[in-house]
């Protein structure tokens, strides 16, 4: 029986924080990519020749969660006679070769000598156990890690092995990586024709008003285990996630995890920009060292590169906010200082 969720005041510090980290968001990029992924899996089926995927996309913009999202609808299992895997995942190692990928696959499905034997007896090996453990989809994650060797011969001996590998078992693969994985295919032109099945999974960007990315702030906010309105979807507060994070969902999520977190520890019921401009500092500030904090100063706006970005967006925020303060004085838990040239100055 479905146990209900105890209201939000009732409950601990780490169950709301449970809650914060474990937000999951299914928006229509995610679901069309889902789907071609699940197409792929069942549509194989009926086919002589697997109908295989590459997932591409800059870092953070959501591939791996993808991976997780579809695998966990399929779970290992235990039969009286053996272990039944129907998707299997590996995250390829760096540096990358054949050898210690199919090392991984081999450990991954409980070979007692994974690590023995030479590339062709430990795909023979693979190939035995793929079909012993039931495999339906193989997920090879970090696909960029072959370019990293920047190898025309290791390039080229990883397209003829996955090649093989796809043709001897007959189950799907899904390649995910950076963009620049996509060079493996130059390599092997019947790879590549069995890959033709390419999606992209870029970053929001701020067309139609940032409407999809908004929606998606909004979709965040209703899992949120905050008991009053963040209004993340507002356009001048969506427009600041926007700046921060260059649209990518896991500096987004990073955000409004630890804000979550910063408001929770300290009796706050919402996500201000005292929090966001903490967490912005934490989280996402060292990786982006020129940005300023769109949370506390609004000279970012200067800053926008984003083509599509409307002009009305940036005249609205410009001219009611020149310059952000909060309503009141922040609780001296959250005050933080900004180092302009000699001076700390309080924000």
């Amino acid at each position: 029986m479905h146990k209900e969720q105890k209201p939000l005041k009732e409950m601990t510090l780490a169950e709301r924080l449970y809650i914060a980290n474990n937000v999951y968001v299914l928006y229509p990029r995610f679901q069309e990519i889902l789907a071609a992924i699940d197409d792929c899996h069942q549509f194989s089926n009926l086919k002589s020749e697997p109908e295989c995927l590459f997932l591409k996309g800059k870092t953070g913009a959501g591939k791996t969660t993808i991976l997780k999202s579809y695998a966990q609808n399929y779970p290992r299992y235990q039969t009286q006679d053996s272990t039944i895997v129907p998707v299997l995942e590996v995250t390829i190692p760096s540096p990358a070769t054949v050898k210690s990928v199919v090392t991984k696959l081999l450990w991954e499905l409980g070979d007692p000598v994974y690590d023995r034997g030479t590339i062709s007896n430990q795909t023979i090996r693979l190939i035995g156990l793929m079909r012993d453990c039931g495999v339906s989809l193989v997920f090879l994650d970090e696909f960029q890690h072959f370019i990293d060797r920047d190898s025309a011969k290791v390039l080229k001996t990883v397209s003829d092995w996955l090649k093989d590998l796809i043709l001897d078992t007959k189950v799907p693969v899904v390649l995910i990586g950076l963009p620049e994985a996509e060079t493996v295919f130059q390599f092997n032109p019947q790879l590549s024709r069995r890959f033709a099945n390419r999606h992209n999974l870029s970053p929001f960007s701020w067309s139609d008003s940032g409407r999809e990315f908004r929606t998606f702030l909004h979709a965040v906010e209703s899992q949120l285990p905050l008991i009053e309105e963040s209004a993340l979807a507002d356009e001048e507060m969506a427009l600041r996630f926007y700046y921060a994070a260059d649209g990518i969902v896991a500096y987004v999520m990073k955000l409004i995890r630890y804000g979550t977190y910063l408001a929770l520890k300290h009796g706050q019921e919402k996500l201000d920009l005292n929090v966001l401009a903490l967490a912005f500092e934490k989280y996402v500030k060292a990786d982006k060292p020129s940005k300023k904090n769109p949370f506390i100063d609004s000279d970012f706006f200067n800053e926008v590169k984003d083509a599509s970005l409307d002009t009305s967006t940036i005249a609205m925020v410009g001219a009611t906010n020149k310059k952000i303060k909060p309503k009141k004085t922040p609780p001296r838990h959250l005050r933080f200082y900004i180092n302009k040239g000699r001076e700390n100055v309080y924000r």
